[in-house]
């Protein structure tokens, strides 16, 4: 019995404590680092625009059916209880002899069927069109969801440069305060005058300004990155993702990469297929419509039908519409209009393809060179504040020449960090251009989708 009981408390043990590696696993995960690749698997699951346009894929695939539809029977069912006045038809003037006589009241059912057999294809086009709106609503989807990733790549460097502007900031801010410190100091001992050091409390109040703004545009970014996300708040910390390095490509390469994975294309070629298809679907109307149609009654009351519990009848139709008032005419100068639309959109996106693709790729080779030119700056500013420091500490230079170094070297800082995100987030914004950006995820998202 002692046994057994200390195996009971044994089991109630170990279950505590498993339960508290899971909490203390899970809290560890929730306040530990995100990566942007974690951020990207989020934002697909919970972002709402991703959730919209994945309707709208499930919208255009529901039209399919609704177009096939027309390729099946089209059946219904009609039940009816009839009551009316009697009529007695009678053979002769004096009423002797009646012929037939109509029931009183009865109840039928009826089953009617309608089959389209021909029209020029009308009803095929309409499929086919329903197809290539649906092919192209996948691929806006694709681009939707390159777009949506993309976004959240632009919050999330935003909220890794308001980190980095606080840390400028801070560091800013501690130079000030030593700047004030020893500006008091020579103050004392008669080497400075009260405007000196009340130049030095001023910089030291605009450091503390600047680090608050920092910290607000931070906290923006952290907000704008949530949203993105499609979460109520960041969890955790960021972690910075690896420096990206830019591989030298031929523009022309990179335009050809463009049209061969660019969804927003694809997309457009579609349309220009739903365009050409939509032409012949009108044109059928100037063509017989040739159909089946069935129907087949049961009663209660056999006198309806000279004796018979149920009747039939079958018919095949040929309509032809002689004059609709040029509808038919409009409606297929419509669609040649359309078709003309949509060769022009998609000669219009190839150029903008070509001129994203170039213009990225110019902002690419810019930046290298900005920020090849503000390392040496930064480093310059550092040196050049060192300097000035160690002579102002000797009275060789004045408070002003002090606040001119520090000013050149916190606004060195600021340019850098801000061309260094921006470059980062450029050779993903040529990623976008060409249309592999997130390839991989793109492509799990493709069979969910088909899954």
């Amino acid at each position: 019995m002692m046994k057994q009981s200390g195996n009971i408390r044994f089991m109630i043990l170990a279950a505590l404590v498993f339960l508290l590696l899971i909490s203390t696993a899970a809290a560890a995960e929730n306040n530990g680092k995100i990566s942007l690749e974690k951020a990207y698997r989020i934002a697909l699951e919970e972002n709402e625009q991703v959730r919209i346009s994945r309707q709208d894929l499930r919208k255009a695939e529901s039209d399919i059916a609704a177009a096939t539809s027309n390729l099946y029977p089209q059946i219904t069912a009609r039940g009816a209880y009839t009551r009316e006045k009697e009529f007695d038809f009678s053979g002769g003037a004096g009423g002797a002899g009646s012929l037939f006589e109509t029931p009183e009241q009865y109840g039928t059912l009826t089953l009617h069927l309608d089959q389209h057999v021909y029209q020029w294809g009308k009803v095929w086009s309409s499929r086919q069109i329903a197809e290539h709106y649906f092919k192209g609503s996948r691929f806006r989807h694709l681009r939707r969801v390159q777009e949506v990733l993309y976004q959240v790549s632009t919050r999330y460097y935003e909220v890794l440069l308001g980190r980095r502007s606080i840390e400028i900031a801070e560091n800013a801010l501690k130079r000030a305060r030593q700047q004030l410190a020893r500006a008091r100091a020579q103050y004392e001992v008669g080497v400075l005058t009260r405007t000196d050091v009340l130049r030095a409390e001023v910089q030291a109040a605009q450091s503390r300004e600047q680090l608050e703004r920092a910290k607000n545009q931070y906290d923006i970014a952290k907000e704008r990155l949530a949203l993105e996300m499609g979460i109520e708040s960041v969890p955790g910390t960021l972690k910075e993702p690896g420096e990206r390095s830019f591989s030298q490509a031929r523009i022309p390469d990179l335009y050809d990469t463009a049209l061969e994975n660019r969804q927003d294309f694809n997309q457009a070629q579609k349309q220009l297929l739903a365009a050409k298809e939509r032409v012949n679907f009108e044109q059928a109307d100037y063509f017989p419509n040739i159909s089946l149609t069935g129907e087949y009654t049961r009663t209660d009351e056999e006198a309806l039908f000279y004796g018979e519990p149920y009747d039939w009848q079958a018919s095949v139709v040929v309509s032809y519409p002689l004059f609709t008032g040029w509808k038919t005419s409009a409606e297929v100068d419509r669609a040649k209009s359309e078709k003309t639309q949509a060769e022009y959109s998609l000669a219009r996106l190839r150029k903008q393809i070509r001129n994203e693709v170039r213009s990225v790729y110019l902002d690419i080779q810019t930046q290298q060179k900005v920020i090849d030119q503000l390392e040496q700056q930064v480093q310059s500013a550092r040196r050049n504040y060192k300097q000035v420091t160690a002579q102002f500490e000797e009275g060789l230079v004045t408070a002003v020449d002090q606040v001119d170094a520090f000013t050149a070297l916190n606004e060195a800082e600021n340019r850098l960090a801000q061309a260094y995100y921006t470059y980062q987030l450029d050779l993903l914004r040529l990623k976008l251009a060409t249309g592999t950006f997130q390839s991989d995820l793109l492509e799990k998202e493709r069979l969910n989708e088909n899954g």
